[in-house]
This record gives C-alpha cells, sequence and structure tokens, in this order.
C-alpha cells in the first residue's frame, strides 16, 4: 500500500480558522487583565482605607460595576469564540476523514479491520473534540493567567516569584516522566478498543452462524477477555494520573506556603502594603491550580496524541487518485467520453499479485469486443474474481497492458473509468434504505419513472409492488429483509439504470434456486443487449453462451474459445464440466422433479 507522511490535516484545519483561537487568547487576556486591574483597584482603596482617608465609595462601585461588566463581556466572547471554533475544526476533520475514507483503495479495507476504522471515527474523534472544546481552551486560559498575573506579582516583589516556581523543574521531570508511561498505556487501551469493536461487530454479522454452531460461550470468552484487558489498561490509566495529580499538589503546595510567610513578612516590615498583601493573596489563588495544571497538562497532550497520530495513519494513506481530498465526482455516463474503437476491452501479458512473491494472475491476455459477451471459467482460486477487481480498478496491475476502450487504464481518470462499467456480483450490498434509493444509486438525479422501468426490465417489479409500501419498504441492513435472489435483481435493475456500456458479471446466479435462476437469466439477457459483457460463473447455463470462455488455470490462460470448441479439445473446460458445472446444472433440474 503506498502511504505518504504530509502534514497532519487535524493541524491543517486547526490553523485554517486560526482567526477565532487567536480572538480567543485577546480575550482571555483582557478578561484576566480585567480582573488583575479589579484588584489592584480594591487593594488601593483598601490601603486608602487603613490609612484613614477618605475614598468616592460612589466612583469606586460605578470603577467595579464597569469592570464587572467588561469581564463578562470578554467571558461571553471567549467563550464564544472557543465554542465556535471547536465546532468549525471537529467538523473540518470529520468531514475531511470522511471524504478520504471514501476514495481509499479497497487494499486498505481489506487489509485493515473494520473495528479499528470504527473506533477511530468515534471514540479517537470524540477525543479530538474534546481537546478542542475543553483541553486545549483550558490550557491556554490557564497560561495566559499564570502569564499575566505573574507580571503582577513581579512588579510588586521579584522574591515572590523565585519562590512560587522554585519547583517548576522538578514538576516538569516528573510530568514528563507521568506522561510517557501514560502515552504507552493508552496507545494499548486503544488498540484493544479496536479489538472490541471488531469482536462485537463480528458477533453482530455472524449472529446466524453464532447461534446454529452454538457459539455463545465462545463469543462471550473473547469478549470478556478483550474487555477485561480494556479495564486493566483504564485502570493502569488512571492509577498514573491520579499518581501525577497527586505529586502536583504536593509539589505545589511548599513553594505556595512559602510566598505566604513571605509575603507576611515583608507586609510586617512595611515592604509591601496590606492592600497589596491583600491583592497577592487574591491573586495567588487565582494561579495556584493553573501553574500546576499548565505542567500536567503534558499528560493530556500526550494522551490526545495516540489519538492524533491514529487519525493521521488514515490521512496519509494515499487515495485512489493520489489526491489528498476526494473531489466531486460526476456519476453520469456520456458516449462521448468514449474513444472511437471497437476493442471494449484488452489484457496483453498481465501480471498481477496481493503479495510480491505469490503471483494470482501470470501474463493474461484476451479481449472483449463492443457488444461481445466474454466468460471466464476455472476453479476455485484461479484468479477470475482477481480479474473482475482488476477491470473496476479496484487494484493496479503489476505489469502488462490494460486498455479500457483503446486507452491505457491508467490514462483514465479511475471515476469516469468506473462511469463505463457497471457491476453485478455474486455478493448484492444494498444500503439500510428503500428499494427505490437502492436501485437510484445506479443513476444521479434517477426520476421514479426510469427506476420502476429498471426494476421491470430485472424482472423484481411484480415483487415489490406487494412489499407493504411498495417502492418505498425498506430493505434492512445489508438487505436481510430480501431474499439472495431478490438482491440480485435489484442490483441488476441497478445496472440497467447505470446504463454503462461495458457489464460484469460475477457468479450472478449462483446459490439460487432453478425458478430464481430463471428469472434472473432473463434479466441478464436483457441487461446485456447492447452491451460488452464479462462473465465468472460456475453454472453452464450462465456462461455457455459466451462469444468466447477463456479458462484459467494456476493463474494463467489454459484454453479460449467457444463451448462446443472447449468441450471437443477434451481438456481442463471438459474437466471443469464432469467435476462441477455440469453436475451441478443436473442437480439443479432434478430439484424440479
Amino acid at each position: 500500500m503506498v502511504k505518504k507522511k504530509g502534514k497532519s490535516f487535524v493541524w491543517q484545519a486547526a490553523r485554517k480558522h486560526i482567526g477565532l483561537l487567536l480572538s480567543y487568547i485577546a480575550l482571555a487576556f483582557v478578561f484576566d487583565q480585567i480582573v488583575i486591574i479589579g484588584n489592584d483597584t480594591i487593594a488601593k482603596a483598601a490601603d486608602q482605607i487603613l490609612a484613614g482617608q477618605k475614598i468616592a465609595l460612589g466612583d469606586l462601585m460605578k470603577t467595579l460595576m464597569t469592570m464587572a461588566f467588561a469581564g463578562a463581556a470578554a467571558a461571553f466572547g471567549k467563550s464564544f469564540c472557543s465554542g465556535k471554533y471547536n465546532a468549525i475544526v471537529q467538523k473540518d476533520v470529520k468531514a475531511g476523514l470522511c471524504r478520504h475514507i471514501l476514495v481509499l483503495p479497497l487494499e486498505y479495507f481489506e487489509k485493515s479491520g473494520s473495528g479499528g476504522l470504527m473506533t477511530r471515527l468515534s471514540s479517537d474523534m470524540n477525543e479530538v473534540g474534546r481537546f478542542f472544546s475543553e483541553i486545549l481552551p483550558t490550557f491556554l486560559i490557564n497560561l495566559i493567567t499564570v502569564i499575566t498575573v505573574t507580571f503582577y506579582l513581579a512588579k510588586m516583589d521579584i522574591l515572590l516569584i523565585v519562590i512560587l516556581f522554585a519547583s517548576y523543574p522538578l514538576m516538569l521531570i516528573v510530568a514528563d516522566r507521568l506522561s510517557k508511561r501514560l502515552a504507552k498505556i493508552v496507545k494499548g487501551f486503544r488498540s484493544r478498543m479496536d479489538d472490541r469493536t471488531q469482536a462485537a461487530y463480528d458477533a453482530i454479522q455472524g449472529i446466524t452462524v453464532g447461534r446454529s454452531y452454538n457459539l455463545y460461550d465462545i463469543m462471550k470468552k473473547r469478549l470478556d477477555a478483550i474487555i477485561d484487558d480494556i479495564a486493566v489498561h483504564g485502570w493502569k490509566s488512571t492509577r498514573i494520573s491520579s499518581l501525577g495529580w497527586s505529586l502536583k499538589s504536593i509539589i505545589t503546595t511548599i513553594p505556595v506556603v512559602g510566598c505566604y510567610f513571605f509575603a507576611l513578612h515583608e507586609t510586617l516590615i512595611g515592604r509591601i502594603t496590606t492592600g497589596e498583601m491583600l491583592a497577592f493573596t487574591v491573586l495567588l489563588g487565582r494561579i495556584l491550580s493553573p501553574i500546576g495544571d499548565v505542567v500536567f497538562s503534558m499528560n493530556e497532550f500526550r494522551e490526545i496524541g495516540v489519538a492524533f497520530e491514529r487519525i493521521q495513519t488514515i490521512f496519509a494513506v494515499q487515495t485512489e487518485t493520489g489526491e489528498d481530498a476526494a473531489a466531486t465526482i460526476d456519476r453520469t455516463f456520456s458516449q462521448r467520453n468514449i474513444p472511437e474503437t471497437d476493442l471494449a476491452v484488452s489484457w496483453e501479458n498481465v501480471t498481477f499479485s496481493y503479495q510480491a512473491q505469490h503471483p494470482i494472475l501470470k501474463g493474461v491476455s484476451f479481449t472483449a469486443k463492443r457488444g461481445e459477451t466474454i466468460a471466464f471459467a476455472g476453479g476455485s482460486g484461479e484468479g477470475k474474481s482477481t480479474i473482475m477487481k482488476l477491470l473496476c480498478g479496484f487494484y493496479p496491475k503489476s505489469s502488462g497492458s490494460f486498455r479500457l476502450f483503446g486507452k491505457e487504464y491508467e490514462a483514465w481518470d479511475i471515476q469516469e473509468a468506473r462511469a463505463c462499467i457497471s457491476l453485478v456480483s455474486q455478493n448484492v450490498f444494498l444500503f439500510p434504505v428503500s428499494v427505490w434509493e437502492n436501485v437510484a444509486y445506479g443513476k444521479e438525479h434517477a426520476t421514479r419513472e426510469e427506476v420502476i422501468e429498471a426494476c421491470k426490465n430485472a424482472n423484481i417489479h411484480a415483487f415489490i409492488e406487494r412489499l407493504p409500501q411498495g417502492y418505498d419498504t425498506l430493505v434492512g441492513e445489508r438487505g436481510v429483509r430480501l431474499s439472495g435472489g431478490e438482491r440480485q435483481r435489484i442490483s441488476i435493475a441497478r445496472a440497467f439504470l447505470k446504463d454503462a456500456p461495458i457489464l460484469l458479471l460475477d457468479e450472478p446466479t449462483a446459490s439460487v434456486d432453478e425458478e430464481t435462476e430463471e428469472l434472473l437469466q432473463e434479466a441478464i439477457a436483457r441487461v446485456s443487449k447492447g452491451r460488452t459483457v464479462l462473465i465468472v460463473a460456475h453454472r453452464l447455463s450462465t456462461i455457455a453462451k459466451a462469444d468466447c470462455i477463456y479458462v484459467l488455470k494456476q493463474g494463467v490462460i489454459a484454453e479460449a474459445g467457444g463451448h462446443e470448441e472447449l468441450l471437443a479439445r477434451h481438456g481442463v473446460y471438459e474437466n471443469l464440466m464432469q467435476c462441477g458445472m455440469h453436475n451441478m446444472v443436473h442437480n439443479t433440474e432434478g430439484s424440479s422433479v
């Protein structure tokens, strides 16, 4: 799989709206200045009262009320900027991640478990949201508070600052060591979260197998073991976090006590006034917690850094087109986009392997002219379905030449190439929406009438009309409320609607009864009319009428020709008929008796 380092998409999204963050910082600074000025005003007023001087209470109240309103306005402004910044950045990151996932190579999904992807989209994205909504704003406001109050206290007496920050080096060392240990534990925790999600997904998807084979105890033990391991990681994380905050409290308490005694001493000898002592007490209380929080936020940064890294690993995977983001895709097909040539598909010495040491296809060559029907036969694992994947551009060939309408496949825009192809596979995927929507995915802006016409051609219209809500009936997750044959005919209707010049049929009639196969064969005959058709099938009835049948054995074309011609050779094709296809046909015929 091709990967690229690139810049973190998360930070790109964060920098894109930096103006809101800078506004938040500015308003947080203004708010702290208002607090400091208010404290200074009260301190001076206290000194005047203690010295027996008269003060204008009315003016003092006006000043303090003005500051209170200004502080409230600043607090509202910084809260608004923080909230909006968090919402926009989260939206951009989530949208960007979803767009990126939609254009990742098929290889990535086949190698990566669904559990890891789902955890990154949910738990890790929640952590990113928590960073921008809580951790970053809290860190910034604490840092601004510490800096502004420190400058004010330094003007009062520099020795107070020296005593106050005496424990900072020790705090940094402790926080650094604890945060590194915490990051390792969090990585293990999130990895096990992936496993838990995957185990739960497998249990749900395989619920019928689990119940038919009484696998409840096995599935339960697997989930329990993972959940117990997650709990252990959670306890370790909590223990380290609790230890960090306890050490923070101890390390910061001693210098704070020293500051109070020193400030009291300075007041008694007259170096600072009673009002200044009062202001110092209030402001020290204000920065007591932020001082430790700024340092020990290193724990949270490294913990969140694990989530950032896991999300960035997805952004680091190069998309099918090599672009950083998915462009708008035009799904409409136009005959004007096709070069003028009689050859629809041409392969010359194409080699392909999922793993470099084990090639699946070895120097495969074939051609399919416009309007021709080409079939691929062979035993399991010989590479028939792999050919279909390469035709759809799911994988790049390892070597050789692959031309689509006379043009090298790599020269095509991948979306334009796929617009030329309709795929009907054995394992039909239906979205958990209505029948109408599932068929309408074949053509952008399809009308109701076009969908109904496509369904009629696919021999599924009468069945749909009998459903409770007709075309508006929900099919359930993965089309679970429909039979295999019904899902297959909806897939054919979708291909009718797409109206692409090339049709790929990958085991379209597998695992269906004779009656359903007859309906499917009629629908396939209609959808194949006027198109270039490439078929992979085990059933004789599906491939016997093909213009040319290519027989695959051990990744190479062993034989090629028409059905009768291949049988007359008494070779690989005839053996396939005798061992599998022919028997399957006779078994199907016998089932109707």
